[in-house]
Order: structure tokens, then C-alpha cells, then sequence
């Protein structure tokens, strides 16, 4: 499952990754990945799990490929998570190591030589990664990712898509969740350059033939007027996308593709065909090939296949062949299409990541001036659903924001938090 091995040897100078002016072709990142595992094999970490912080930098798509390399499996950290709680994660998932890019960044790890055997230690035994949810009810959970699930996910979405190894792919979203690892995932597959941007306005003048971005960014693009340019297919995930602002991005020009995936299915599980954006509007189009979707008798969306993980981290197995029963609500139209209704839980989706409001209640209720506190959705047309905390309590809520912050990650702290009088309606308990 090694693409990026592969590509170097049949497209050695086609560029792989390019990031603020600069580019840096197939050969050099996999001589820069070989690095890495030799790096994490000497410190003893075969066979181990390797935490490294998940930052769009050609350093983070060295460090990806490179861990397992070693024998070891990755484990992708957001760099804004605050540091007691990513500790808490990272040990509770079994990390014995830190991957810190060495002085020099990406050209740091060139000017070192390495020999490249086939593997420096033994593989670990459940998997190449693993990858945290977003925030699902009870906080974050462990997926496990094998080689066995990225293979049929990437070749999926390839089928579905149609994109080549010319193809120019804009990654703003986040490296360390499955939607901003599957851009290099795929683009590695078929040998293509995978453009990293620090946001999403990076997409003027990025010659990109295809992004990934969640509803708000869609929706701040268009407020912008900004055009597609040479886009051949916007994926819009993270959550439903509301049919008015799909038919507006169509209406201006935008190819935009509904798709449907999460962290345990390696991402996409459904995705409108090119060509299929009008007549799918308010759908997530129909499963990819060796994908099986059904809805169960709660109206619950069940998946199969072999991209969907064996499991949670920790956990035992998933059995080969069994559904997956995700926290959505959906339905299938007379075409086979997947419309999604939204969370089946008190898990939010926000800007195309999910909250969990019990998490952020709990963090909430620890502060030494609030007495009760809840946490709920609006809808919002920019966020889909806009988190708002109301307590009760003498604390400022200007310095219960900067509480929350420095204990929950950046998208769980509250659009807004509102000091009461009395919370009114009962308290989920």
C-alpha cells in the first residue's frame, strides 16, 4: 500500500507535493519518508505506535508515510489540541513516541542519507494508523486504518472520480482527519501533485483541478465571489450540505459533489459522479464500488466493505463482511442515492467537524464559577449548526471562553456562550 514508493519509481520527478512556492517531486518525498523510518526504526520504535503532529507541511507527508515504514503505525495529532489533553490521547492510544521534524524541516530530512530496505523492524500487529474521530459522543476514539482499507478506499474514489496523475489536488483540510489524509492517500495512488494551502482562499491562483472542503468554506468562497477556476470537482463533506447553497455554487459554476464518509470508512462511502451534480442535488450520490449502504429499521445508516475499519483502537475486531452502524440518519431516493438527514445522536456537526455538547459540558461544569451549564446547536447557514453554551453561575464568560480553550480543541469551544439567570427546559442527564 506503499503509493508513494510506487509512484517514486515509475514517476520520480513528477511533483508530489507543493506547498508555498515550492515543489518537491515523487523522489525526494519518498527519500525524505525512507528518512523518517529510519529515524523512528534507530529509536527502538518498531512495531510501536508513533504520534507526530498532523500540520499541512511536506514534513507531516514525510512523516505519514515514513512511520510505518519503520514498522511503526501513525498517529496523526492536531497541533492546536491543548497539550495535556492531546498527552491524554496519544498515551491512552499506546504512543511511545513524538515524531518532531528534525532542524531543517523537509529539507532537513534530504540532506540525510539512507538505504532502503523493504522494512526496519516488525510491523505492528493491528494496523498503519490510527486516526481520532472528531469528537464522537464520550470524546474521541481510535480508528484503526490498515493498508487494506486506504487500497479499496483510494481505488473507489478514483473509479467514482476519474482523477489522473496530471490532476492538482488543493489540501485545506485538517492532516490529521481522514478527509485531509485521504487527499495525499489518493493523489500518491495515481502518482499526482497534491498542493498543500494554509486555507481555503489559497484556492485563487492554485491552478487546483479538484478540492476537498467542508459547506463553510463553500460558503465563505462564494460570499467572496471567488471563481472555480480550473476545477474539475469540488468533494463537499463534513456533514449534509444544505440543497440552497448547492444550488447556488452550481448556479456559479462551481462543480461542487456531495459526498458522504467519516474517519471509519476511510472517508468517502458515497460521492456524486462528475456530470451527475444537478440531478443528485440534496443527495450524497450513490455508494462507490465495493461500498454497500442500507438504512435500518431506526433509519440509521449502516455500511459495509472493504474500506470500512476493523474497529476502534483497543477494541475487539470488526468481523470481515459485518455492518458498521453509523451515527447518521439517511434514506435512499428510487436511484439508489443517499440523502442524509443528519445526526441520530446530541452529536453536532459544525463547520464540518462534530461536537460532542456533553464534552464540552463537562469542561464547562469544571470551572470553579459556573454552577449548571448546557450546551446546544442553532442552525446557522455558515456553520450548518453554530454550538452556544448558556450557565448559570458568577463566572465572566468572556474568561469562560478562555477557559474552554485552553481544555477543548479549537472547533468544540462555543460560537457563543451566554450567562443566565436560569437555564430553561430540563438538562439532558
Amino acid at each position: 500500500m506503499d503509493f508513494l514508493r510506487r509512484a517514486a519509481r515509475e514517476r520520480p520527478d513528477a511533483p508530489a507535493v507543493e506547498f508555498e512556492g515550492r515543489s518537491w517531486s515523487y523522489a525526494e518525498m519518498d527519500h525524505a519518508a525512507s528518512v523518517v523510518g529510519r529515524i523512528v526504526a534507530d529509536s527502538g520504535l518498531a512495531g510501536t505506535t508513533v504520534a507526530f503532529w498532523g500540520e499541512r507541511d511536506p514534513a507531516t507527508v514525510a512523516a505519514l508515510w515514513g512511520i510505518p515504514r519503520a514498522g511503526a503505525r501513525g498517529l496523526p495529532v492536531d497541533p492546536a489540541m491543548p497539550p495535556a489533553r492531546s498527552m491524554d490521547l496519544t498515551r491512552g492510544h499506546g504512543a511511545r513516541g513524538l515524531w518532531a521534524v528534525p532542524g531543517g524541516g523537509i529539507d532537513g530530512l534530504l540532506r540525510r542519507r539512507v538505504v532502503q530496505p523493504e522494512r526496519w523492524g516488525p510491523p505492528h500487529p493491528d494496523a498503519r494508523y490510527v486516526v481520532l474521530t472528531s469528537g464522537t459522543t464520550g470524546g474521541p476514539k481510535g480508528v484503526t486504518v490498515t493498508g487494506a482499507n486506504i487500497d479499496a478506499a483510494t481505488a473507489a474514489s478514483e473509479q467514482r472520480l476519474g482523477n489522473a496523475p496530471d490532476d492538482r489536488w488543493l489540501a485545506v483540510l485538517p492532516m490529521f482527519s481522514i478527509g485531509g489524509l485521504s487527499i495525499l492517500w489518493r493523489q500518491a495512488r495515481c502518482g499526482a501533485p497534491v498542493v498543500l494551502g494554509r486555507s481555503f482562499q489559497a484556492l485563487e491562483g492554485s491552478g487546483a483541478h479538484w478540492v476537498s472542503l467542508v459547506p463553510t468554506m463553500l460558503h465563505r468562497l462564494l460570499d467572496d465571489g471567488v471563481a472555480p477556476g480550473r476545477l474539475r470537482g469540488a468533494l463537499i463533506g463534513g456533514g449534509p450540505a444544505d440543497p440552497d447553497l448547492m444550488r447556488r455554487a452550481l448556479e456559479a459554476g462551481w462543480p461542487v459533489l456531495q459526498t458522504y464518509g467519516m474517519t471509519e470508512t476511510t472517508s468517502q462511502v458515497a460521492t456524486v459522479a462528475p456530470g451527475e451534480e444537478m440531478e443528485s442535488l440534496g443527495t450524497a450520490g450513490r455508494p462507490l464500488e465495493g461500498a454497500d449502504v442500507r438504512i435500518s429499521g431506526e433509519g440509521r445508516i449502516e455500511v459495509r466493505g472493504p474500506m470500512v475499519s476493523p474497529g476502534y483502537d483497543g477494541d475487539e475486531a470488526r468481523q470481515a463482511g459485518e455492518w458498521f452502524t453509523t451515527g447518521d440518519l439517511g434514506s435512499l431516493d428510487g436511484a439508489g442515492r443517499l440523502v442524509v438527514h443528519g445526526r441520530a445522536d446530541r452529536v453536532m456537526v459544525t463547520g464540518g467537524s462534530n461536537v460532542d455538547p456533553a464534552t464540552v459540558e463537562e469542561a464547562l461544569a469544571s470551572h470553579p464559577g459556573v454552577e449548571v451549564a448546557r450546551v446546544t446547536g442553532e442552525t446557522d447557514p455558515e456553520w450548518g449548526m453554530r454550538v452556544v453554551a448558556e450557565f448559570e453561575g458568577t463566572a465572566d464568560p468572556d474568561e469562560v471562553r478562555m477557559w474552554l480553550s485552553g481544555r477543548l480543541a479549537p472547533h468544540e469551544v462555543p460560537k457563543e456562550i451566554r450567562r443566565v439567570e436560569q437555564i430553561s427546559g430540563k438538562l439532558d442527564g
